[in-house]
């Protein structure tokens, strides 16, 4: 990044700890002579209102867990900048680095020479029919869900892969996860682990009221259409952000993002499996690395 651009912040609202991190990180940013914002729920979460946001920035920072992340990854991803994680709390598998050891990693970055990985991400669009349904593209790093709307009651998704009808699932939801988001609410649900590496795209249904209950995973260049049939109106969520409503005969657009999130790692992190191991407290730990 150049010295010309701002750092944005984007900081767990309920943590002493992520608050007093974060002050301290920009403290050390403006001793450079470097511009900090931060970014408020109160700034506008409408793709405009993300887009002013950014406007000028080379970099966002989020201070928190992966919930913090992951809002931090789409105000990035909207300037086409990186996202560095800040970890404060629980292990994740986003957040990238210790408060105490965040100055040494932004000093690589403001030099250019950090690590940048890329992540797939996706896109949903509503398709235009009968239904008539309009919202605002919902871009998510880890999945994007349509659940049911009536707590007592299951939503049925005609699920379409391309052209081509797959099943449709009568459940509570279904999910349309990343690798990232592999880990997340689709693991929850019985879906596969996915390495990061791997692009592609997983449909997992979440307590699926049928005989066939398993994950489809995808190329990540296929695109999933889910449509709301049956009775029962359904929602939409990405990232686990505000829902919003699909009446009955909706039909939902998910392919990947038309460019990667942009992730500021370390030149020593830890490997992927390491950190599920950790993460899930899987059984163990006497094995021999080769």
């Amino acid at each position: 990044m150049t010295g010309a651009q701002a750092i944005a912040f984007v900081v767990h609202p309920g943590r002493d700890a992520a608050a007093s991190a974060a002050d301290r990180i920009a403290a050390w940013l403006g001793a450079r002579r470097i511009e900090t914002r931060s970014y408020e729920e109160t700034s506008g979460d409408s793709d405009e209102a993300v887009a002013r946001f950014v406007e000028g920035v080379g970099l966002v920072v989020s201070v928190g867990g992966d919930g913090t992340f992951l809002r931090a990854a789409r105000i990035a991803w909207a300037g086409d900048v990186p996202v560095l994680g800040v970890k404060v709390g629980r292990v994740g598998f986003l957040t990238e680095v210790e408060p105490a050891g965040a100055e040494d990693l932004l000093e690589r970055v403001l030099q250019g020479d950090a690590t940048i990985e890329r992540r797939l991400a996706v896109i949903a669009e509503a398709e235009a029919n009968d239904a008539g349904v309009q919202f605002e593209p919902q871009w998510g790093l880890n999945e994007i869900m349509v659940e049911k709307r009536a707590r007592n009651r299951i939503v049925r998704l005609a699920v379409f892969v391309g052209d081509v009808y797959v099943t449709t699932f009568s459940a509570d939801a279904v999910i349309v996860a990343t690798p990232t988001g592999s880990t997340a609410y689709s693991f929850a649900a019985g879906g596969p682990i996915v390495s990061p590496s791997v692009p592609c795209l997983i449909v997992t249904p979440v307590a699926a009221h049928m005989v066939f209950d398993r994950s489809l995973v995808l190329h990540a260049d296929e695109r999933v259409t889910l449509e709301v049939v049956g009775e029962e109106e359904g929602l939409i969520s990405a990232d686990g952000r505000e829902t919003l409503e699909l009446p009955v005969g909706a039909r939902v657009r998910i392919g990947r993002a038309r460019r990667p999130v942009k992730l500021v790692r370390r030149d020593d992190p830890p490997p992927f499996h390491a950190l599920v191991r950790t993460k899930f407290g899987l059984p163990g730990g006497d094995g021999q690395a080769f």
